[in-house]
């Protein structure tokens, strides 16, 4: 018995001198405590055990004592520490599971919305205008073009702009035999400029726009109509659009399968990163700020979405408007002037 108590005590000092954890040492001590109870209750009157277990006693309330004092030392700081980091986990966790919540919710509201408007009928029929810049592209602007002509709703006119091209772009552009289809040559000066042109030539009640790399979602036309035609008071909106690699935008990377971007509308957010492309952004013909900042090369279409928003905010559309692809050589994206387009847009625009 003397030598089992002995050995007790020396594992019990040892575990106490090692031991990190307050959770874990109270538990213990608690434990220790209550046996200790019931051996001391068991062997009343044997003298001789209880001065054996006299000094265990006085262990446990040491152990006690610095347990109470540690909500100051370096473990508790340490429990604080992680307490702390595992809060901000979960609330980083939580973050990005909302932020995907309502990313797919948004996605189901696209397919819900172009699926109603396939079956829709319209009150009317307005003319829309598409506007559609083009330079060195004349193995990818037939594409963009039958996109167009492939479209649900009829009452549009194409207007291509040839912004210099020194390929054999105005030859396919003149083998068009499209009524609806008219084609202008341009000096080259960018795209900004060549989208002015075409405004200046439109005669449609609502425009929309294309880039000779993209194609048009066959649906977007009509649902431009019934967009404006569901909120009348409305005179610009955006709609979704679907890139084809989103890794392939950074020359070095690709391989990612399309994915469909359709962001909520915050003007203060949109003024430090763009939301549409410029085939998501449709508007009503004649607004004073429907026109291109022609010293800009690329982000024409955020600094027009910008402007036309400044006094209000657009209709967010949920439905398709295009398909973005990455792959077309001599892209504007991220050109040598990006940084410095980039500043323009955000100083001009800012409020």
């Amino acid at each position: 018995m003397r030598d089992l108590l002995l050995a007790s005590r020396h594992k019990w000092k040892a575990w106490v001198d090692r031991a990190a954890d307050s959770t874990a040492l109270a538990g213990r001590l608690a434990a220790v405590e209550s046996k200790l109870a019931n051996l001391a209750a068991r062997m009343q009157g044997a003298e001789e055990v209880a001065a054996r277990i006299a000094p265990l006693e006085q262990a446990v309330a040491d152990c006690g004592r610095q347990l109470q004092a540690r909500p100051a030392d370096e473990t508790m700081a340490r429990l604080a520490s992680l307490e702390h980091a595992i809060g901000e986990h979960a609330m980083a966790r939580l973050a990005f599971l909302e932020h995907a919540i309502g990313e797919h919710a948004r996605q189901l509201q696209v397919r819900a919305v172009m699926d109603w408007i396939e079956h829709a009928a319209l009150r009317g029929a307005p003319l829309v205008s598409v506007v559609l810049p083009t330079r060195d592209r004349r193995d990818l602007v037939g594409r963009a073009v039958s996109s167009v002509q492939n479209q649900s709703y009829h009452n549009w006119e194409l207007l291509i702009v040839d912004d210099g091209s020194t390929d054999d772009t105005p030859e396919v552009l003149a083998g068009l035999a499209d009524e609806r289809v008219r084609c202008f040559r341009h000096d080259g000066t960018g795209v900004c400029a060549a989208r002015n042109v075409a405004l200046a030539h439109a005669r449609g009640e609502l425009i929309a726009y294309l880039d000779d790399d993209n194609i048009m979602h066959p649906g977007w036309l009509k649902a431009v109509v019934w967009g404006f035609e569901q909120r009348p008071n409305a005179s610009v909106l955006y709609g979704a659009f679907v890139v084809d690699d989103t890794q392939r935008i950074d020359p070095k990377r690709q391989g990612d399968l399309p994915r469909l971007y359709f962001w909520p509308y915050d003007h203060q957010a949109v003024a430090h990163s763009n939301v549409a492309d410029m085939g998501c952004i449709a508007h009503r013909a004649g607004l004073p700020d429907a026109r291109f900042d022609e010293s800009l090369r690329e982000m024409g279409d955020w600094d027009l979405l910008l402007r036309l928003t400044r006094t209000g905010a657009p209709l967010e559309l949920p439905a398709i408007a295009c398909f973005y692809t990455t792959d077309a050589p001599n892209r504007l994206s991220h050109g040598p002037t990006y940084a410095a387009d980039f500043a323009a847009v955000r100083t001009k625009n800012h409020r």
